[in-house]
């Protein structure tokens, strides 16, 4: 499965126009699968602290009854994130160059790469 879900990644990856990186991660901060395209600082510390960002939606979430999470959209002057729960305990990001990206088709791959993973990790067929 491990491999699966990183060449599932690195597809997503690959076909993200200005994509820097794409991540799959659990809530506990701990990568499962990455790749990596172009960046020049530690992708890890970014999964923890994208991690932290995703625990504090939950908590709004709950405690405002609201349906579940589909998606979170985050920009800064330097990066775009697209973040994709992906069932309870994981999300899948990818991490663009805010200028010369294309976050549509981010968005679109993510929310594929979110189907795939989800079944390859919770085995549905």
């Amino acid at each position: 499965m491990a491999d699966e879900l990183h060449e599932e990644i690195k597809r997503a990856a690959d076909k993200i126009p200005g994509c820097r990186y794409v991540s799959l991660v659990g809530y506990d901060g701990i990568p499962v699968a990455q790749h990596i395209i172009d960046v020049d600082y530690d992708v890890n510390a970014y999964d923890a602290e994208i991690s932290s960002i995703m625990l504090a939606t939950q908590e709004v979430k709950d405690n405002l009854e609201l349906s579940d999470e589909r998606e979170l959209i985050w920009l800064t002057k330097e990066s775009f994130f697209i973040i994709h729960p992906v069932g309870a305990d994981y999300f899948v990001y990818a991490c663009l160059k805010a200028a010369g990206s294309n976050p549509g088709a981010a968005r679109i791959a993510l929310n594929k790469t979110r189907e795939i993973v989800h079944k390859l990790i919770y085995h549905e067929a």
